[in-house]
């Protein structure tokens, strides 16, 4: 491709040599793509290439923020067809070094706060959305729960629920099917098996030894532990956002990680991997990123709740964020009525946007490729909603 086309050397490398090396090529063969039909030569291109790896490699603090600021860049030059000025890395432009309109501009604390108080969902919107709303508590608690038998959540054969921790065979796909326009059938993208295959994948591609299932019922999640109310705890005025990670035990789905971070200085306030009150039957490791749980150093689902349910965290002045917070709320057992969900706020049919589609479209920022990290989730889901209000994300000073 020429001899032009290398990295630079620099003091500071965010990766090895090699790695850039093929980074820059990628980038090269999409300029290609973008000034197909300009003047431009390849000497020129790779001229081009070289600038705009080694801008981003100065700007990329770590091996991580360089792979996802170029992944970044390869994607908005085909984008933008090859309008550099319309491409920024870190909120700022290529070219230039002033700040980009999109960063917004200095929200004070009070502005901040009034933008977000909007954005609270009514008791209704609660309702509708599956949140077990405290008012509503007495007449849900007057319910008799007389189900012996549940479906499973992973392959839908009924099962006695107190057998849960009996061996069964549970065969089933750990990803939602998608359909196919093309072909017009269902595939699971976890094997590529679709709904018309005669291969005994079809039925799932895992197994387990246990069935599963998820009660969402108030008197449901009443079996595991009782409800806590914000209500009744004083404290100061805040706004967090949180993510849990779930797993699956004895007594259904529970919280096994908490993470709070706090929306105007963007620390990370709490973040633990919790005890739950059942047995374990399955971590969800796939899912929830955590493979073990030390019960020598990790809190109980009882002291957890008394360090996060407290004047400093959550109490009856807080704000808190989430994204389909309906579900974390409920494996917390906390009722709390100030609630912004981004999975609500930009709903547009009966089908919420997810939040990995939700952190690259307004973030620009690659989320849940792999294993979900709730520490990642609740900062995705606070920025995502700074720039709903006109916040930048990077803001840390309020006035």
């Amino acid at each position: 491709m020429g001899s032009l086309l290398r990295p630079v050397d620099l003091v500071n490398q965010p990766l090895g040599f090699q790695e850039r090396y093929k980074i820059l090529q990628k980038l090269f063969t999409q300029l290609q793509k973008a000034y197909a039909h300009s003047k431009r030569t390849n000497m020129d291109l790779e001229r081009l290439a070289t600038r705009l790896e080694v801008h981003v490699a100065k700007n990329s603090l770590s091996g991580q923020s360089y792979k996802f600021n170029m992944s970044i860049l390869l994607r908005d030059i085909l984008k933008y067809k090859g309008d550099l000025s319309k491409v920024k890395i870190n909120g700022r432009p290529l070219k230039g070094s002033k700040p980009s309109s999109n960063t917004g501009p200095i929200f004070t604390r009070s502005q901040a706060m009034e933008a977000l108080k909007a954005l609270i969902l009514d008791v209704k919107a609660l309702e509708k959305n599956g949140y077990i709303v405290e008012e509503l508590q007495k007449e849900s608690n007057d319910e008799c729960d007389t189900q012996l038998y549940v479906p499973c959540l992973r392959c839908n054969t009924n099962f006695k629920k107190i057998d849960i921790m009996e061996n069964a065979l549970c065969r089933f796909h750990p990803l939602k099917k998608i359909y196919n326009r093309e072909t017009r059938c269902h595939l699971y993208p976890c094997c590529g098996e679709t709904t018309n295959s005669v291969s005994f994948l079809r039925l799932g591609c895992k197994t387990s030894h246990h069935h599963v299932y998820r009660g969402e019922s108030y008197s449901d999640l009443c079996k595991i532990s009782e409800f806590s109310s914000s209500a009744h705890i004083d404290g100061v005025e805040n706004v967090l956002s949180l993510d849990c990670e779930m797993a699956f035990t004895s007594l259904g789905y529970e919280m096994i990680r908490l993470t709070i971070v706090d929306f105007f200085t963007g620390e990370t306030l709490f973040d633990h991997v919790i005890q739950p009150v059942g047995e374990i039957v399955d971590l969800n490791s796939d899912f929830s990123g955590v493979h073990e749980i030390d019960q020598t150093k990790c809190p109980t689902y009882r002291e957890a709740i008394g360090m996060f349910l407290s004047e400093n965290l959550i109490n009856k002045n807080s704000i808190l964020i989430g994204h389909g917070l309906e579900n974390d709320l409920n494996v917390m057992r906390i009722f709390h009525n100030k609630v912004i969900d981004t999975a609500v706020l930009y709903s547009k049919t009966k089908f919420k946007v997810s939040l990995k589609n939700l952190a690259f479209e307004f973030l620009s920022r690659k989320i849940q490729n792999g294993e979900h990290d709730s520490s990642q989730d609740a900062i995705a889901t606070m920025d995502v909603v700074k720039v709903k209000i006109g916040v930048s994300p990077s803001q840390k000073i309020w006035e």
